[in-house]
């Protein structure tokens, strides 16, 4: 569909789901819908980032089904909840981090759907070991034990899954009938997302996502939080590898071409340039059809690995003269770890960077990428030096981003914090793109359906209807 017909196409479209969502009067039906609708909007980037009326009609809706808690002994000033613990990363390591501080050491964290017993211990403090839910068929009970647990903390920190509208409600009732403080952590904020409606204070880790509260609506509640990472406190000097790999790492999905971006074509460009071998961990050669050409083409130079236990991954980054980070979508949070252990980094400012002060190190385009990592690899001086980066700086900014105190404090002072301080520490280098991946979805030949809730059939068929008409012959944009 022409770029101009979009907006009120997609308002249409979105009507009509809300419409299917709150036809049905009946508690589990309706969140199912919802969580069904959250999903697909999760999954599939339209343009719609939140529904704060959706939330908020379901809350007034539903309210009068649940019980206020009885009076409580607060347990905790926080309780950090989560929808799904992982062993490894996500969440999980974010929510590790912040109940290890001094800033937020007051702190308990519930998982309300599923947690491995290996995550328990991780999730735990010494007064308050982790609340796991059991699993409830009956949709009121669940929400009303959640509202039981979350009456007992003052501050609630979501870190919940997109579609999670039971904990979004639950939360929701807290805030109404016991005063709960309501922040969430907007770890997916880039995409849509239930509880920007309900949250008091909405935790931003990037300059991506701060321009985008913009178009939620909500960013007079935002303050920038960041993504807490264990750093070493000094950066170490490392050995000049003068052949040695160029590597990367992040999710297979984060190198798929889209737009004008092609991590793929660029690393067939970038091996034939510089004639260093690639190690890419996170790409499989068995379903990333984007990497088979140019696997073929670079043959024995380039490295596959689709995952790799963590003392493998730093002897492989240990070995590595630079480190590239995956586009068209960030890497993530790798970035900066290894800028910090003195890997060389290098990457590219898309406009939906702003993750990280580590984005000074990137280049504004994937040609110029090019031309920068073949500069920097081809100097035959001892200290290879960056033209116009001040390393030293760069590093202690990302210390000051994203040290585990300094987050845990940010999120600490969230709601005393001034105007100036609720902002992002760093001067951005680039200007914010905020539909760059609503561009990529709608050029997509595939939408992506869900795998984690149900589907509801009317919802599938008026996404189906409006996935055709996006990309209708002679209107794709």
């Amino acid at each position: 569909m022409p770029t101009a017909e979009r907006p009120l196409k997609l308002a249409s479209f979105i009507q009509a789901c809300v419409a299917r969502v709150l036809a049905v009067g009946e508690l589990d039906s309706c969140m199912r819908r919802a969580r069904a609708l959250g999903e697909l909007l999760w999954k599939n980037n339209l343009g719609q980032y939140a529904l704060v009326e959706l939330e908020q009609t379901l809350l007034q809706r539903y309210q009068h089904l649940f019980t206020t808690p009885a009076q409580r002994d607060i347990k905790a000033t926080y309780l950090h909840v989560l929808s799904q613990a992982y062993t490894a990363s996500g969440h999980t390591r974010v929510a590790e981090h912040l109940i290890a501080s001094q800033a937020l050491q007051d702190s308990a964290v519930l998982v309300t759907e599923k947690a491995p017993p290996a995550t328990w211990e991780k999730l735990s403090t010494p007064g308050h070991p982790c609340i796991c839910l059991p699993r409830y068929s009956d949709r009121q009970e669940k929400i009303q034990a959640l509202l039981n647990h979350f009456a007992q903390y003052k501050i609630l920190v979501l870190h919940i899954h997109p579609y999670d509208i039971d904990a979004v409600i639950a939360a929701g009732l807290a805030r109404q009938l016991c005063g709960t403080r309501i922040y969430i952590y907007n770890h997916a904020d880039h995409v849509f997302s239930y509880g920007h409606g309900t949250a008091d204070v909405v935790l931003e880790l990037s300059y991506f996502g701060w321009e985008l509260s913009k178009l939620r609506g909500t960013h007079e509640k935002c303050v920038f939080a960041g993504i807490p990472l264990k750093l070493p406190d000094t950066t170490a000097e490392r050995q000049e590898n003068a052949t040695g790999h160029i590597a990367s790492a992040g999710s297979a999905y984060k190198y798929k071409p889209g737009g004008a971006y092609s991590f793929p074509d660029f690393a067939v460009q970038l091996q034939a340039r510089t004639g260093r071998k690639l190690m890419l961990i996170g790409p499989n050669l068995k379903t990333n059809w984007w990497w088979w050409k140019p696997a073929r083409q670079m043959g024995e130079q380039a490295i596959f690995h689709k995952r790799m236990a963590y003392q493998d991954y730093l002897a492989c980054m240990r070995d590595a003269s630079v480190y590239v980070d995956s586009f068209p979508l960030t890497g993530g949070t790798a970035f900066p770890e290894m800028a910090v252990k003195g890997l060389p980094c290098f990457g590219i400012l898309t406009g939906a960077h702003g993750y990280s002060p580590a984005d000074q190190l990137k280049s504004g385009s994937q040609d110029t990428l090019l031309d920068d990592m073949d500069y920097y690899l081809e100097q035959k001086q001892q200290q290879q030096q960056r033209p116009g980066i001040d390393q030293a700086v760069i590093l202690q900014e990302i210390r000051q981003a994203h040290g585990i105190e300094q987050v845990a404090r940010r999120i600490s002072m969230a709601e005393t914090a001034n105007a100036q301080e609720k902002q992002p520490p760093w001067s951005n280098p680039a200007p914010i793109n905020c539909d760059f991946y609503e561009k990529i979805w709608y050029t997509r030949k595939l939408f992506t359906p869900p795998i984690h809730n149900f589907p509801d059939w009317k919802l599938g068929v008026l996404f189906l209807k409006y996935w055709i008409q996006s990309r209708q012959t002679g209107h794709q944009t």
